[in-house]
Formats: structure tokens, sequence, C-alpha cells
């Protein structure tokens, strides 16, 4: 890859939009669909829920309300509470010091945020799991879920909460943070903007082939891919794009250095 045409093209950005999709969140230590480490860590969860990662267990509908927040609050705890930024989210977070960015992300356990980025400028696509919304399927607003213990209540209707993710049909993403990132995006249509694909892959699909077509759309928007080659980007973007096809650690090392 050509470090030295990417990092210029960083460095001449007026602006940055970061997608980071699954294979970022691995990078950073949290594998969802991870079996060996799921069967170590949760050995009581596999073998009284018959469950195998942690995309399993997301999935899985326990037999009681406090059965299930005790099992979601084992995976924040472990993974958003006690959560230690990994080089990768180290050395994107130097990246874009004294950048005008946002970050649209499939990666749900509050780890940009905690890792020290502007919750304003970040919109967790699939939800965030340290916020509870509920049950009853009506928009009752979102709370934080990191200090409550037990089975929360909805304060309006009194139905239990659950974590803020499509685990059911009525999940609804956060509109603010949407609208933020639109805002974003059409203040910037005429900058020079660098859009940084870091681990997008079949997993996250919104933030692929929509990223691209907005790539397509504005002459001074290039994309800079840790996954794709070159070879799989569409024709009409290949002179405004760099595709690694290596992987996220090595991109953001090679950024930096």
């Amino acid at each position: 890859m050509d470090f030295e045409k990417a990092k210029k093209l960083i460095d001449d950005a007026d602006c940055i939009l970061v997608t980071a999709g699954n294979k970022f969140a691995i990078a950073d230590g949290f594998d969802m669909l991870d079996e060996a480490s799921f069967k170590v860590q949760y050995p009581d969860l596999v073998e009284k829920y018959d469950v195998h990662t942690i995309g399993d267990a997301l999935d899985k509908k326990l037999p009681s309300w406090p059965e299930q927040w005790t099992m979601w609050r084992r995976f924040i705890d472990d993974y958003s509470v006690n959560y230690q930024p990994s080089d990768a989210m180290l050395e994107l977070k130097q990246l874009l010091t004294g950048k005008d960015y946002f970050i649209a992300t499939s990666y749900f356990t509050h780890a940009f945020e905690n890792a020290g980025f502007d919750s304003k400028k970040i919109f967790n696509i699939f939800g965030d799991w340290t916020t509870m919304a509920c049950s009853s399927g009506v928009n009752h607003g979102l709370k934080s879920d990191l200090a409550i213990q037990g089975v929360p209540k909805c304060e309006i209707c009194n139905s239990e909460m659950e974590i803020h993710m499509p685990l059911t049909a009525h999940f609804y993403p956060d509109t603010d943070a949407n609208t933020r990132m639109r805002i974003f995006i059409t203040n910037n249509e005429d900058k020079k903007m660098v859009v940084l694909g870091l681990g997008v892959d079949e997993l996250s699909p919104q933030l692929l082939d929509p990223i691209l077509h907005l790539v397509s759309q504005f002459e001074n928007w290039h994309y800079i891919s840790a996954d794709l080659d070159s070879s799989d980007l569409p024709q009409n973007i290949v002179k405004r794009s760099i595709g690694t096809g290596s992987n996220n650690k090595s991109l953001l090392e090679g950024l930096i250095n």
C-alpha cells in the first residue's frame, strides 16, 4: 500500500468520516462470534443456555427478565465498564486529533465513547448496550444502564427495559445521532473529505454500499479501506480510493508513523 499517499490524503483532508465495523471491534478485543473465548469465559452460559458466542447469547430470549439482565450485565461489565482501549483504538484517536470527524459504527459496546471520542460525533447504528429502551416497543426515550442493578423498569409505563440493540422488531436507531451524521455529511459535501473504512464486512453492509455511493457523488471525497483491495471497489471511485486489503492495525500504524 502507498502509505505516503494515504497519509497525504489524511493530512490534507478538511474532515474524516470513519466507518468502523466488526473487524475493527475484533482488533479492539471484542469478537462477538468467537466460540473458543466464550467457552472459556462463560462456561456456565454454554451449559445452561446452549449459547456459544456473545452473538448467540444476545439473540437468546431467556426464561425470565432477571436471567436476561444478569447475562447482559456480565457482558456490559466485562466489555464496557472494564474496557481498556487497544493499540488500534489509540492509534485511531491519534490520527483524528485536531481533525473534524464523525464515526459511524456497528460496534455496540460504547468503546469509542469510553476511549474518549466525542459522543456527539458517534452514530452507533446497531445501538449501544450501555443504554436501554422500553420493551413495550413505544419510544419512551433512552436511559443509561451502567448504574442499574436487577431488572430496570420504564419510568413511564413500568414495562421492563431492554438493552438498546436490534434484538427485537421494535428496535429504533438513535435518531439524534443519525441526524448529527446527516448534518456532518451535508456540511462537508464540497470539502475535502476522507472516508476511512475500518473493519467493514458483511455483518455491517450499512457501512459500505451507502458510503461508497456518497463517495461517488462528491468529487472531493476519497475512500481509504483497511479491508478491501482496490479491485473490490466500484470503478467510478477507484481513482479516488486506496484499498489496502490488509487489516486495521497495519493501516492505522502506517498512517501515524
